[in-house]
């Protein structure tokens, strides 16, 4: 979960990121989807199915995200 969080945290603070970096992020979260998905909490994994990044930190930070576009 430490590098899941490390990803988190870059890809919500693009301007502490190099732009060419961003692409690389965006692989290791899919591929840590792809790799990890019968051991995530099924909310985990809705947020990081629906690019929902930001609500991804903020659940793993013990917050409660705001509900969004998606109404769940």
């Amino acid at each position: 979960m430490k590098e899941l969080k490390s990803c988190l945290l870059k890809i919500t603070n693009p301007e502490r990121v190099n732009p060419g970096e961003l692409p690389l992020i965006l692989a290791k979260l899919d591929e840590f989807l792809q790799n990890e998905e019968d051991r995530l909490h099924p909310r985990l994994r809705h947020f990081l199915e629906n690019r929902s990044y930001a609500k991804a930190l903020l659940w793993l930070n013990d917050e409660e995200p705001q509900k969004g576009s998606c109404g769940r």
